[in-house]
């Protein structure tokens, strides 16, 4: 069109949507397969800690109570929880979930922002669990859990790649400048990769015995308790039970060199046109599992304190009458 005799270009449907996502900070692309798969886990974690809840803790609550809510259910958790088609598909969920964390950890270049609030809550977490621990149920304190270990893995991620950044700034303009920073990007994949093979290298074996896979620490325990205690943060140490004294436990090796190595997927296929394969599949039948996996870390948070809550409140409406 013109204006005063001045061609105007007419601003095409796609410009405008790209204006208004970057006032209404809606211009982050999702994928509907990460938080399909991220919702699944977050299904079969919040039925895993329930079963977990029922062992463990109801009967805690029903002592305190003087109820017997569940009673009948407990040896029915226990059976599910030592049962090996349980414990094999919990290392495949967790180990998907934590390659989905490093998929993440790729599509933004925000991750140290998103560190701080993990680490906040991580801090509170442990913060909470040791009131409760001290003057309620025993054996609730969690030192370093699944929270503390993703905070660690996403502040690595956070900082190799923003070490690439700082490297790939030194380079001048050019096709070749920008096929090494392209090469460069899986740096925080390939560090997680070697974590890996150095880790059942030298401190760790699979052994599957009885039908379930089982990681194996070869890593010598000292006599100093205190140190045990500090290196069980970051790999499991050999006839050292660390989950005595932290109610859940995951040790920056191996699963925060699972969250790393998840970047080079994340490379792989969701900077590259392959990101789009997926999409032709999208539709109603997956908005449900998906709204989960969106809100994923706020339900796998709400979910440790919620279930226990509902379970005692629902105990002391029992016991009123």
């Amino acid at each position: 069109m013109y204006v005063q005799g001045i061609n105007v270009a007419r601003p095409r449907a796609a410009d405008f949507k790209k204006s208004v996502g970057r006032f209404s900070h809606r211009t982050k692309e999702r994928f509907w397969e990460l938080d399909f798969l991220r919702g699944l886990c977050v299904v079969l974690m919040v039925f895993d800690h329930f079963m977990y809840c029922l062992w463990d803790i109801m009967p805690s609550i029903n002592q305190m109570l003087g109820t017997d809510l569940f009673s009948e259910w407990r040896q029915i958790a226990i059976n599910y929880w030592n049962w090996n088609v349980r414990i094999n598909v919990r290392e495949v969920v967790i180990c998907t979930f934590f390659v989905l964390c490093g998929i993440s950890c790729t599509l933004t270049r925000g991750n140290f922002r998103r560190f701080i609030p993990l680490a906040l809550v991580a801090a509170g977490i442990s913060a909470v669990t040791y009131f409760i621990d001290q003057n309620f149920i025993d054996g609730t304190y969690i030192i370093f859990g699944v929270i503390h270990m993703i905070a660690c893995g996403v502040l690595m991620y956070a900082l190799l790649d923003n070490a690439v950044s700082a490297v790939c700034a030194l380079f001048p303009e050019g096709k070749k400048a920008h096929v090494a920073e392209n090469i460069l990007r899986y740096l925080p994949g390939a560090v997680g990769v070697m974590f890996l093979i150095l880790l059942f290298a030298r401190y760790a074996d699979i052994s599957f015995e009885g039908g379930a896979y089982e990681l194996i620490s070869t890593f010598p325990k000292d006599a100093d308790m205190d140190l045990n205690r500090f290196r069980a943060i970051f790999l499991y140490v050999r006839d050292y039970n660390f989950e005595a004294l932290s109610a859940d436990y995951f040790p920056v090796l191996p699963y925060a060199a699972v969250i790393l190595a998840g970047g080079i997927l994340g490379r792989a296929l969701y900077h590259t046109s392959y990101k789009y394969t997926l999409m032709p599949l999208d539709g109603a039948w997956n908005k449900g599992v998906c709204f989960l996996g969106r809100h994923s870390a706020f339900i796998f948070v709400a979910h440790m304190v919620v279930i226990p809550v509902l379970l005692a409140l629902f105990a002391l409406l029992v016991s009123c009458f």
